[in-house]
């Protein structure tokens, strides 16, 4: 009984449950909707306030709804009163420019000008209204970074060093575009670098629906070419020009249609279709391309379309079409009547028709030395150009020879020997590469058939030995990098029997690597032979020195001479150094003449000037702005502020605070010198042995600067070392010797 008592209150409960929850909860969604409605509200009335007083700020109402926003733009003016206004504000406007004419303008373009150099730093939009212009866009017009506009000299001779500076837009004009009813502009500077003079520039649209500026495309050509428009199959295209020198060089990009409209680059290093529809050709095709291989590519890429058939996609016709353009200017260039053969086995280098740059190579053997020395300066592009070619075609003979040259002029015969005996190669490989460069002269000097036989015995005569030469001769100087060998290896042309070495000698094998003579110092001639050599250095031959580190420890007698890919060798006998190795094992060491250099550790260095509280003179010195670079930029005034300077940018090269470069300063090796021949004597900085551990700094770094403070020389932060010093002369400033990863060059300031 009491069970069946508690039934009714049991079953009132889940009534109430029922019904509350089938209720719609209308008070509290007529109330959200009324606060969202005011949320809005206030937003809106917040973006417009701030149209109203801004109309030239981002703002989404501009964007959501262009034709109320446009009420809230500009007064309408003239284009006197429009003029009349920059004036009063001090701005300076460039030449306005009409779209699409100046007969029936929509819109007009006023390039605001800045007041010292002329470039362009705003573009301000006024769109038609019957007689006036009305005010609807403004963009600021930004400079392009130098490491852009240069980074496609990266990798070739022209390359320069990266810097980060600002380069300015001097002019402006219209693009004439097809694929759509809008106005684009192009925006453009010039600049040198190093001996390359480059055009640069930005792209943007100006689409007249939202009356609003775009920015499409920065773009840099060292051909000296602007943007190009095109149509092709798959409809209008932007061509950049990036050609450096022989090598092409083309960026493309599909013009895709839209608001605003869009580039989509084409690109080489990425297929277009998936794994299991892309074919052999196709993808061996792409390979070649991204090697600069450029007419073998377009030959397979013309294949691949023939075997896809129906499969063959837009995005494949414009990787062939831009395929098709960079071996379009690399086979002109093969037919084209060049003043020299050197010139031509280039042309076909660059195409890679290898087989043709062989058989120019073969025919002129006296080219063999110049061929390699320009291998070395262009190595990077060949040598991707002649593996990527490898891959595809690995016995390729003439590929497998200029591989090997690569690899000759790069490091040397022997390392180039042991690449070309990994890729197995045939018997018509090694002859031919065996033959190649052997004039008649070396040809006949060369009696010696194996190193082993020469080390037992040293007396063998030559079949056509050297004339003794009689004179001083012309070569003053030379600066090498000698190896120890155990024994000669062939081809040296000598003036007598060579001798045996002594207990406690041995032979070296030395690279030249450059000379002086009266004009001062230089690489190797291109055009000299060993013959020739040996009668114009007798004197320098006399007074070869032997270092180690930068202290002459013994003289050498040179034995013989003869060509090498790279320019020319000696062979000679000098004392074994205490290295703990074996010659053969033991790395390259350094030679020279000695006289005419004046060595880094026996310059006169003193102690550093004296700077009052250093670390407020540096901090005061970076702050300091234009006005301070301004004063520094006199060279005949003595500049007290000259060494803070300098002390300045050695902090920021080595990327030091104020307090730790007040640390390091006083523990640096300074000297005063005329290296220019001007008025103020420049000044050297140099991290010794005993810069504070604390510091972390590798010691051995040298930077010079000039009397007014400005940075000539740096060697912190690169793999290169300053060594020595060559004179000035009455018209030439010093000359630097540093050394490059074990090999050595001259630079100037």
């Amino acid at each position: 009984m009491g069970l069946s008592k508690s039934n009714p209150a049991t079953h009132s409960v889940k009534l109430l449950v029922s019904s509350s929850s089938g209720r719609v909860p209308w008070r509290v969604l007529s109330g959200l909707t009324l606060g969202g409605g005011v949320v809005l509200m206030a937003v809106v009335i917040l973006s417009g306030a701030k149209l109203i007083v801004d109309p030239h700020s981002p703002n989404w109402l501009k964007q959501a709804f262009p034709g109320l926003a446009n009420n809230f733009e500009a007064v309408p003016q003239t284009s006197a009163e429009i003029l009349a206004e920059m004036k009063s504000q001090g701005i300076t406007p460039g030449e306005p420019i009409a779209w699409p004419r100046v007969d029936q303008p929509q819109a007009w373009f006023y390039p605001i000008l800045s007041t010292d150099d002329r470039s362009i730093t705003e573009l301000w939009v006024y769109r038609v209204q019957g007689d006036q212009l009305q005010r609807v866009d403004q963009v600021a017009i930004r400079p392009l970074k130098e490491s852009f506009i240069t980074n496609p000299l990266v990798g070739s001779a022209s390359q320069v060093v990266s810097i980060e500076s600002d380069a300015t837009l001097t002019s402006v004009k219209l693009m004439p575009i097809k694929s759509a009813d809008v106005p684009w502009l192009l925006l453009e500077g010039q600049g040198r670098y190093g001996n390359t003079v480059i055009r640069y520039g930005q792209i943007l649209s100006y689409q007249p629906s939202s009356q609003r500026i775009h920015r499409l495309l920065n773009w840099s050509s060292p051909a000296g070419k602007l943007p190009q428009l095109q149509t092709a199959e798959t409809g209008d295209q932007l061509l950049i020009d990036q050609t450096v020198g022989l090598r092409p060089s083309f960026l493309l990009y599909q013009i895709i249609s839209n608001d605003p409209p869009r580039l989509q680059e084409v690109s080489l290093y990425q297929s277009v279709y998936a794994s299991d529809v892309a074919t052999s050709l196709y993808e061996k095709a792409l390979q070649l391309a991204q090697g600069a291989v450029w007419s073998h590519s377009l030959q397979m890429m013309q294949s691949a379309k023939v075997e896809l058939g129906p499969d063959w996609s837009p995005a494949a016709q414009n990787q062939l079409h831009l395929i098709g353009l960079h071996a379009k200017r690399t086979q002109e260039q093969t037919k084209q009547t060049w003043s020299s053969q050197q010139q031509h086995i280039w042309a076909y280098l660059i195409d890679g028709q290898w087989e043709q740059a062989l058989t120019i190579l073969e025919s002129n053997p006296e080219l063999y030395g110049a061929t390699l020395k320009r291998l070395e300066t262009d190595f990077d592009a060949l040598w991707r150009s002649v593996t990527v070619h490898l891959q595809v075609h690995p016995k390729d003979v003439a590929s497998q020879i200029w591989g090997t040259l690569l690899v000759t002029a790069r490091q040397s015969p022997e390392v180039g020997k042991d690449w070309l005996m990994k890729k197995a190669p045939g018997k018509i490989t090694l002859e031919r590469l065996q033959a190649l460069g052997r004039s008649p002269l070396e040809s006949a000097g060369e009696t010696i058939t194996s190193g082993k036989n020469l080390g037992q015995a040293g007396t063998q005569a030559a079949s056509a030995p050297l004339a003794a030469a009689t004179h001083p001769g012309r070569y003053l100087g030379l600066v090498g990098q000698a190896t120890a060998v155990v024994a000669p290896e062939v081809g040296w042309l000598r003036s007598q029997s060579l001798p045996t070495p002594l207990p406690g000698q041995t032979w070296y094998h030395i690279d030249i690597q450059l000379l002086q003579d009266s004009a001062g110092w230089g690489r190797p001639p291109n055009t000299i032979t060993a013959a020739n050599f040996w009668a114009e250095s007798l004197s320098l031959r006399r007074q070869l020195q032997l270092f180690n580190g930068h202290l002459p420890v013994a003289g050498l007698t040179v034995h013989g001479v003869k060509t090498m890919g790279s320019g020319l060798a000696l062979l000679a006998i000098g004392p074994k150094l205490e290295s703990g190795t074996e010659p053969q094992n033991a790395g390259p060491v350094l030679v020279t003449t000695g006289h005419g250099l004046q060595w880094l550790p026996t310059l006169p260095w003193q102690a550093t000037p004296p700077v009052a509280s250093l670390p407020n003179a540096i901090s005061a010195q970076a702050n300091a702005g234009e006005t301070t670079a301004q004063t520094m930029a006199s060279p005949a005034d003595p500049i007290p502020d000259a060494i803070t300077l300098m002390v300045h940018t050695i902090g920021s090269q080595l990327g030091l605070t104020p307090g730790q470069m007040s640390e390091l300063y006083p523990h640096l090796q300074y000297a005063s010198l005329d290296l220019m021949g001007d008025p103020t004597a420049e000044k050297l900085f140099h991290l010794g042995s005993h810069v504070p551990p604390g510091l972390a700094i590798a010691p051995g770094k040298t930077m010079i600067f000039s009397g007014a403070g400005e940075l000539l020389y740096s060697d912190v932060g690169q793999q290169q070392s300053l060594l020595a010093l060559a004179a000035k002369s009455a018209d030439r400033p010093a000359t630097l010797l540093v050394e490059q990863a074990g090999r050595y060059t001259l630079t100037g300031l």
